[in-house]
């Protein structure tokens, strides 16, 4: 080995490189592997040496090497993987994945080793190399520019794009370098984008835990549930991340994490878990239904984290859901093991510490993954932290006092910053006598954590105090607007941004970004603390009213920005709010009818496009009724008359025109009692939705073209262009007008265009789209609705992206393109299904009735008609008079075609389906 004064230091930059599939390799060449390795081993040392690099570690096949020189690193890159290619292997190729990235870094030096620290950099690098395959060479967008205009002859760098790297916090831009003399093409990277996921992104490294994970693995491949038990801040929610992270490439459906702290009453567990996965609730099945139809054909692995308050909720879903999904595989994480059959449990350990008594060596401490975990943390909270000789001691006392709680040692790093070591351990010193009465025995983890949390606390001043505790209104997380708002002194807020950011310093508050907006957040088991506190003062009312009163001015001002230009900056407003817009419904249903009235009547048009409506149409029907009982006839007329608005709007969304109608035309008597004008424009087009499909479409004329003349007068753009595209499809359907409808889709599009409303343009499109249907330029109808369909992407219409899809699907069954249609029906009705749209997923299975019906499926297409009529009639979803015209044609013909007895048979068939089998059934025509 060279000297040590030799080796890079401050910023170097290394190359780290394994051989692919080794392990493989070694189980089937047993024989030939030393000799594999001996030569590999050659090649990387003399390719290395040769570009002036160091060789500092070698663990089985792996190398890592520094260099003072980026350029040195890649050409010892190149000539490692020339070498490599030319060599003649026998009885198997040696493949070798290489990584480069640059960064801080310091040698430190002992007896007969070399070592590196800078945990930053040489993770980085790792997962880099991690990420290639064999032969494949990567760089960090560091290493690239610090290469990149001293390349060798014909090498060139392939742009791989920005990549999520397993326990990396940000993104990272990667480049493979290429010659034409070495293969360059490759599998995709083995990157956390490759796999289906919603696993968070995680702010900070993962430290140790080595062997908890590859346990975790093996736990998981041989159980179908494991369960991590262990006190709060024992790292559950972190180890269990991070294995679904190892574990992304096992199962093909995806790794799906499901937060249940937020979560307070055990019936919404369900609804939480249809959240991760897109799926909405269905008013005809229950949540644990729709769940099982999904999971039931997939390989997924689920985490369901923070179980412990929802024990028995999440025991039995749990249970329910291995008994019908076979390939589904569950790691949950909870203070104690769910309790049901076949359970792993595996406790958490608490980080190794080390023995204050008997201390190791400098060099000994750093593989301690305890101190490893205090040193990362204070070097964030004080860049300039080392661990030394001198504080060594002190910081092994900390670790060990602490039992290796990663909670508790974050959280006491993050003092360096404002306390000495010293300070720290003798304040931990003091508070654990405290809390035992003065005995020096080992405390329980949770005694342990919550002595830190005391602790933590109460070294807040006053006005820290106050706010740490009021922040525990919000559930899900809270902006700086409403933290201003709800937590602040009367009459202002001024003050609170500064205390937040105490807050955030002191580890007590988390923040990130979610669609460009910065939200907040606390632990588990900080927020649970905070509540505790909270509950213990005489505010709880005070506070939670004001969470109240910001919630419906949020929801009142998203309903205006969601007819307006800033409709998908607003919609993932909502999205990252509706925890807290649901604790403020349930508060107000309780305390403030009123309030919770004005939350839900403000948002039914980002339930209906988002795919809410099952949801949004309980919490609006509730409040109406909970309102009208405490008000009675007493209540201003125009927020009874909202109400009911968007009632009528929901029942619509979900396929009750009957009711729909019922509730509009009250709805409308009520706005006209009231001075809110465009009120009763917006009712009136609610209103005419369910009479034009109930068949009464002269009065939804009347209806449409009366609320347009009032949103013209009160210039309220979003209603006027609503009633055009309504009347465009009415004057299609009513006259079969179609240079009438064109004037009204044109005009709703230019008024669109001119307000900035995206979605209404995105509507008027899709009618467009119908109008050059009816004329036959089905070119342009197919060009039109997928225009429309783009747009709704772009502005998380979900709902309407179903519908859009749909109405293509019709025209070109029509059209007699069967194989297209049902391409497409097989989308829309498993959308429609999910979002809990049962009149819709009737309608979709009568579609695939007649095609099979136009190719001579008959006893098929009588299952599928009869599974639809029953769904049907189960629902409350009748036809609308056009499509009960159809379906009569189409039955006729159908008793025409087959015997009676086989009529009989195969209609009896279709109707003891459930709505699962008749999809099945549908889809599976596909394949015929």
């Amino acid at each position: 080995m060279r000297g040590t004064i030799a080796f890079p230091t401050g910023t170097v930059t290394f190359l780290f490189t394994d051989i692919e599939g080794s392990t493989k390799l070694a189980q089937q060449y047993p024989d030939a592997m030393p000799a594999l390795l001996a030569r590999h081993h050659e090649i990387l040392n003399q390719a290395i040496q040769t570009c002036h690099g160091f060789v500092f570690q070698i663990v089985g096949d792996s190398f890592s090497a520094a260099f003072h020189s980026a350029s040195d690193a890649l050409n010892a890159a190149l000539e490692a993987q020339r070498l490599l290619h030319n060599e003649e292997w026998s009885p198997a190729p040696i493949k070798v994945r290489m990584g480069i990235h640059a960064g801080a870094a310091q040698v430190d030096a002992v007896p007969n080793e070399v070592r590196y620290s800078g945990y930053a950099t040489l993770a980085l690098t790792q997962r880099i190399m991690s990420a290639g395959h064999g032969g494949q060479i990567l760089l960090s967008q560091t290493a690239h520019d610090l290469t990149r205009d001293k390349l060798p002859p014909q090498a060139q760098f392939i742009d791989m794009g920005e990549r999520c790297l397993k326990d990396v916090v940000l993104p990272e831009h990667l480049y493979q370098l290429t010659v034409p003399d070495l293969p360059s093409e490759f599998p995709p990277l083995d990157t956390l984008e490759s796999f289906n996921h919603n696993l968070p992104t995680q702010l900070t490294s993962f430290i140790g835990r080595e062997k908890e994970v590859d346990e975790l693995k093996k736990l998981i491949a041989a159980n179908r549930i494991v369960t991590l038990t262990g006190s709060g801040g024992a790292g559950k929610t972190r180890l269990s991340l991070q294995v679904g992270a190892e574990c992304l490439s096992l199962f093909s459906s995806g790794v799906w994490f499901a937060e249940l702290a937020a979560v307070t009453d055990p019936a919404l567990v369900p609804q939480t878990l249809l959240s991760i996965f897109n799926l909405r609730e269905d008013s005809h099945r229950t949540a644990l239904e729709v769940l099982i139809s999904y999971l039931r054909p997939k390989t997924v692995l689920l985490i369901l984290d923070n179980c412990e308050h929802l024990i028995e909720a999440c025991a039995q879903i749990s249970e329910a859901l291995l008994r019908a999904c076979p390939k589904l595989k569950i790691l949950a994480s909870s203070r104690e093991a769910l309790g049901i059959s076949g359970e792993a449990p595996y406790r958490v350990p608490s980080l190794a510490t080390p023995d204050p008594a008997h201390l190791l060596s400098l060099e000994g401490l750093l593989d301690v993954d305890s101190i490893r975990l205090f040193i990362e943390r204070a070097v964030t909270a004080k860049p300039d932290f080392k661990l030394t000789k001198e504080n060594a001691s002190i910081v092994a006392q900390i670790c060990s006092r602490l039992d290796g709680i990663p909670l508790a040692i974050e959280l006491a790093a993050a003092r360096v910053k404002v306390l000495s070591l010293t300070q720290i351990a003798a304040r931990l010193d003091d508070r654990f006598r405290l809390l035992t009465g003065g005995a020096r025995t080992a405390l329980p983890r949770q005694q342990t954590l919550r002595a830190l949390i005391d602790w933590s606390y109460s070294l807040l001043s006053e006005p820290e105090k106050i706010l740490f505790r009021r922040l525990a209104v919000f559930v899900g997380g809270w902006t700086l607007e409403a933290a201003e708002s709800v937590c602040g002194a009367e009459g202002g807020g001024s003050e609170i941004l500064d205390l937040l950011t105490r807050l955030i310093d002191k580890s007590l508050v988390t923040m990130q970004e979610v669609a460009g907006e910065t939200r907040y957040h606390r632990l588990e088991t900080i927020r649970q603390y905070s509540r505790e506190k909270f509950f213990e003062t005489d505010e709880v009312e005070t506070i939670r009213y004001r969470h109240l009163a910001f919630y419906v001015q949020f929801a009142e001002e998203a309903e205006k920005q969601l007819q307006g230009r800033r409709r998908v900056a607003w919609t993932h407003r909502l999205a990252a709010e509706q925890d807290n817009l649901r604790s403020a419904m349930e508060w107000g249903l309780a305390r403030d009818p009123e309030s919770a009235l004005r939350i839900a009547a403000s948002l039914p048009n980002f339930w209906t496009t988002g795919g809410f409506s099952a949801e949004g149409f309980r919490w609006i029907q509730q409040a109406t009724v909970e309102y009208m009982e405490k008000a009675g006839e007493h209540g201003p007329p125009s927020l009874r008359a909202k109400g009911l608005s968007g009632l009528a709007y929901l029942y619509m969304s979900l396929g009750d025109n009957i009711n729909g109608k019922r509730v509009a035309e009250q709805s409308v008597a009520l706005f006209r009692q009231s001075p809110d004008q465009s009120g009763l424009a917006y009712s009136l087009v609610s209103l005419a939705f369910p009479l034009e499909f109930l068949g009464e479409r002269l009065q939804a004329e009347a209806a449409l073209k009366e609320g347009i003349a009032i949103a013209r007068a009160e210039k309220n753009a979003f209603v006027l262009v609503s009633a055009l595209n309504s009347l465009t499809r009415l004057t299609l359907n009513l006259r079969s007008d179609t240079d009438a409808a064109e004037r009204y889709a044109d005009e709703a599009i230019h008024i669109s265009q001119e307000a900035g409303i995206e979605w209404t343009t995105a509507v008027a499109y899709e009618m467009k789209g119908l109008i050059a249907a009816r004329r036959k330029n089905y070119d342009e109808a197919r060009a039109l609705i997928e225009k429309a369909v783009h747009v709704y992407q772009e502005t998380n219409a979900s709902f309407n992206i179903i519908l859009a899809k749909s109405a293509l699907a019709h025209m070109e069954r029509e059209l007699g393109n069967y194989a297209v249609a049902r391409d497409i029906y097989h989308q829309t009705i498993v959308a429609f299904r999910d979002a809990g749209q049962t009149g819709a997923v009737a309608h979709q299975l009568e579609c695939f009735g007649f095609i099979a019906l136009a190719q001579n499926q008959n006893e098929r297409a009588l299952r599928l008609i009869a599974a639809a009529n029953a769904l049907r009639e189960k629902g409350g979803t009748p036809m609308t008079p056009d499509e009960q015209i159809y379906y009569d044609e189409q039955l006729k013909c159908l008793r025409e075609r087959m015997e009676p007895t086989a009529f009989e048979s195969a209609g009896s068939k279709g109707n003891a389906l459930s709505m699962d089998d008749a999809i099945t059934l549908a889809i599976e025509e596909i394949h015929d």
